[in-house]
């Protein structure tokens, strides 16, 4: 079964180095303090928080017309794993929980 929006907002927060950054949205109500993941500027802080282990990826700059984004992340082994998403946040989310962290959300 696919994550809801809100379980997919639930997973961002529960993970070490999550932080609010300006310019994020939240769910609406009954969820607040929930961040959208959908909402374009909250997944762009997504991925600021996910730091430089995350890349966009395109294999040869050969861009394909899929319905999911696709990101690069490093672990730390120094392995690359591909994560997905239905939009760029989830696949923001999926990339931090493969990690165990945003590692860009240090202090």
């Amino acid at each position: 079964m696919e994550r809801t929006t809100e379980e997919w907002g639930r997973v961002a927060v529960s993970l070490p180095g999550w932080r609010w950054m300006r310019g994020m949205q939240t769910l609406p109500l009954p969820t607040p303090g929930v961040p959208d993941p959908d909402d374009p500027a909250t997944a762009g802080c997504l991925l600021a928080l996910l730091g430089p282990r995350a890349h966009m990826h395109s294999p040869n700059c050969d861009w394909e017309e899929t319905d999911y984004w696709e990101l690069v992340i490093r672990l730390p082994d120094n392995s690359d794993r591909h994560v997905y998403g239905d939009t760029l946040g989830r696949a923001c989310i999926a990339a931090a929980e493969a990690l165990g962290r945003w590692p860009g959300g240090a202090a």
